[in-house]
């Protein structure tokens, strides 16, 4: 009964909040529209610290996260053996093309530091609404005037690619926005040798304003919005990012995609949220009607809240929450380190080709959700086989000592996997250590 009451009301929230509801991003953005930041003091600190050469192990499937610019100060703190892109956010586009403000883009450090740790980074591009959007899309000068501006800004700084976050698309520019990222395609290919080009897609097409399929064709992948399913005007408080209990949740998104991108698993990034909301409710009740607009919480004040007021996890959603009341009743709704870890599962039983994070910086330093990623999609380094995070001469000593029986065996040492410890897994050993030279 409870499954069948809240696929009821969720459906009912849906349908009354289409027009309404907002996605997170858009909310963020304006949040921070006018955050200044002194960008040299934190890369002149990133610039002293060192680069890890030790580690090297890799990681099985993308880790993919956003960067706002107000986040820009934890950039130097990140685990980025554990991401495999970074997408800045953001250059904010004007309606004809221009550039409006790429948040000191042209002076960051951030491209030089994260090639320097093996993680490339992309500069995402903006622009919601669907009047702007129209204006954009619809004018082939606007069009070329965008992707003019957004190549020069980013071989400028030697990046690696674009990030294309194009939200509330009305559905009269379903083609012309293929449109824009075939035209936008052909220049960042004519100008970069293998850009990476990406794009921020919803977690529901209300509006049947997205064809995935093309899309996905014309890009290295699309980064599902996974989140905001309840948002800050939900009339009541649930899950932000549910695996399960309602009928629009994550795995009726992935689905989707793979029903409209006929199957491009190898195109599908999962994005999960960092962030939560905190509702004013009626009562301590799951799922308590909302007497206000909801705040968001950043993933490490939503865990600090919950060690203080108690936890709760909704494994029918995959999510934790808490209530409590101060003066009023509260109800927050989250994603910690066991839900994310869970979606993470999830993600690679169904085999898509990476996850995402909305958004890097809002653990501020805890290091809870770093260890879902490591637990989930670090692999330990091939051929390191004494544990010291590096291949080299001291590796082959020990597999020679090995197949010689004056060491004994150990579970990693097999390394070509053909149940076998051999001269061939000293060929595979010596192999590494050359490519690396």
């Amino acid at each position: 009964m409870l499954i069948s009451r809240r696929l009821i009301v969720f459906i009912f929230i849906c349908l009354l909040h289409t027009q309404t509801w907002q996605p997170f991003h858009i909310e963020e953005l304006s949040n921070y529209q006018n955050y200044e930041f002194d960008y040299r003091e934190i890369d002149n600190r990133a610039q002293n610290l060192p680069i890890n050469q030790q580690d090297r192990g890799i990681l099985t499937h993308d880790v993919i996260g956003y960067l706002p610019y107000w986040e820009y100060s934890q950039y130097p703190d990140f685990n980025y053996e554990l991401l495999s892109e970074i997408n800045f956010f953001s250059a904010e586009l004007a309606s004809n093309g221009d550039i409006l403000n790429s948040h000191n883009w042209e002076n960051l450090s951030i491209v030089e530091f994260a090639h320097d740790r093996g993680v490339k980074i992309k500069l995402c591009a903006t622009l919601f609404g669907q009047s702007q959007l129209t204006s954009l899309l619809s004018d082939s000068l606007n069009r070329d005037n965008a992707i003019q501006n957004l190549v020069t800004m980013v071989t400028s700084k030697n990046a690696d690619g674009v990030d294309i976050d194009f939200e509330l698309l009305p559905y009269s520019q379903r083609d012309n926005l293929v449109l824009f990222m075939e035209e936008l395609s052909i220049v960042f290919h004519n100008e970069m040798q293998d850009p990476l080009i990406t794009m921020a897609t919803p977690a529901v097409d209300w509006s049947n304003a997205w064809d995935y399929n093309a899309l996905a064709n014309l890009t290295d992948g699309l980064f599902i919005m996974g989140y905001n399913y309840f948002y800050s005007g939900s009339s009541t408080a649930g899950p932000i990012s549910p695996l399960g209990g309602y009928y629009y949740d994550l795995d009726y998104t992935v689905q989707d995609y793979i029903d409209k991108t006929n199957g491009q698993l190898d195109k599908l990034i999962l994005g999960l949220p960092y962030y939560g909301y905190d509702w004013p409710v009626v009562n301590d009740n799951i799922n308590s009607e909302t007497t206000g607009s909801g705040t968001a919480r950043f993933y490490s004040d939503a865990q600090d809240m919950s060690e203080s007021y108690g936890y709760a996890f909704d494994y029918l959603s995959n999510a934790p929450w808490f209530s409590y009341n101060t003066n009023n009743w509260q109800q927050c709704w989250y994603d910690d380190s066991l839900s994310i870890s869970t979606k993470y599962q999830y993600a690679k039983e169904i085999d898509l080709k990476g996850v995402g994070i909305w958004a890097l910086g809002y653990d501020e330093g805890r290091s809870e959700l770093w260890g879902a990623i490591d637990e989930q999609f670090y692999s330990e380094l091939l051929g390191d086989l004494n544990d010291d995070e590096i291949v080299n001469v001291l590796d082959i000593i020990l597999l020679v000592n090995m197949i010689l029986d004056l060491s004994p065996l150990q579970f990693n040492s097999d390394i070509n996997g053909d149940g076998n410890v051999d001269v061939l897994d000293i060929i595979i050993i010596v192999n590494i250590i050359i490519q690396e030279l």
